[in-house]
């Protein structure tokens, strides 16, 4: 079955896709070591902004440690809440250090006198952190922003680590490394993505999703947007009980595709209306995939689904037709804001 799908990738994604390991070592290793200067008996909250390929990162985290004392949010728009302020701990996330969003809610946050890290490559994001003083953690590697997950994400929870605003030894983060390393080189999860993305011809993607998978569902989402050129919708559990299930009364079954991503460690009322909810699905005749992850913490069932959805994005891509590196219409969308 491997190779069956033949993919247009002139920019070699997909070895960027089995290199998501890696990243996440190499991303810990090279930021634990270095000091950050902040203080962290006065952080009581901490907020993440970022965008895109960047911003999932935040989003990821803020989902993984919702449990923990120190509030985390994520933010993806322009400015910044109005309760940020010096006891707020404000990463900045920005791949290419040139997101619009992310430098106009950064400097909105200098002027709220918050604590501020960069996690960024480089470009104005830098230049601004050279300007108002604080510091950044260095993406080193080349690649677009959405292909750097590992090195993003794995960069940001040693920031909240040290900030100790999370609760994350490195004995964990590389216990669930290890389930992450062991599923890339068994090559088990290609030939499952390719069956599964053939099947999803010409159909509409919508991910079901329960917390704490709801941010890697959105990872599903976007990857599918950007690498196979696709439309897909995103559905969330609990949410979805009280509207999504009744907006299925008129559709097109056949242009229907549900996946739902079930999580080992789901609260027990949502694993439930889960079930009730795949009944009413199979009632309409939409077919509806459920998909588990065998895992032993919340941390590796995260990066191994996000593992699985990036290689199901690139395989729809093939099954298009396309490319999946370029992004023709938001380089457009660039373009005209420049000229505004």
């Amino acid at each position: 079955m491997s190779g069956q799908i033949v993919v247009l990738d002139a920019n070699k994604m997909l070895e960027k896709i089995h290199d998501f390991p890696n990243q996440l070592e190499i991303s810990w290793k090279t930021n634990w070591i270095k000091k950050l200067p902040i203080d962290t008996k006065k952080i009581n909250h901490v907020i993440i902004a970022g965008m895109g390929g960047s911003g999932i990162a935040g989003k990821l985290g803020r989902e993984l440690f919702l449990g923990s004392k120190t509030p985390i949010d994520a933010w993806s728009d322009y400015g910044c809440p109005g309760w940020v302020d010096e006891n707020t701990l404000f990463i900045a996330v920005s791949y290419s250090g040139e997101t619009e969003e992310t430098l106009d809610a950064t400097k909105a946050a200098i002027e709220k006198k918050a604590q501020i890290v960069a996690i960024t490559k480089g470009g104005k994001l830098e230049e601004l952190s050279l300007t108002a003083k604080f510091p950044i953690v260095k993406i080193e590697y080349d690649s677009s922003p959405r292909e750097a997950l590992g090195w993003l994400y794995g960069s940001l929870l040693t920031v909240l680590v040290k900030s100790k605003a999370v609760d994350l030894t490195e004995e964990r983060y590389f216990k669930a490394h290890k389930e992450l390393k062991n599923a890339v080189e068994t090559r088990s999860f290609p030939e499952k993505a390719q069956q599964l993305a053939m099947s999803m011809a010409n159909k509409v993607p919508v991910i079901i999703s329960v917390s704490p998978l709801t941010a890697v569902a959105n990872r599903w989402v976007t990857q599918i947007n950007e690498n196979a050129k696709e439309f897909a919708l995103q559905a969330t559990l609990p949410e979805m009980c009280h509207n999504t299930i009744v907006g299925l009364e008129y559709t097109i079954p056949e242009k229907l595709q549900f996946l739902y991503l079930e999580s080992t460690s789901a609260f027990s009322r949502n694993i439930l209306r889960g079930k009730i909810i795949h009944q009413i699905i199979e009632k309409r005749e939409i077919p509806v995939i459920p998909m588990t992850m065998r895992n032993e913490s919340p941390l590796a069932e995260q990066w191994l689904f996000i593992y699985f959805g990036d290689l199901l994005s690139y395989y729809l891509a093939g099954v298009n037709g396309a490319d999946p590196s370029p992004i023709e219409s938001i380089n457009f969308l660039k373009e005209e804001l420049k000229k505004a």
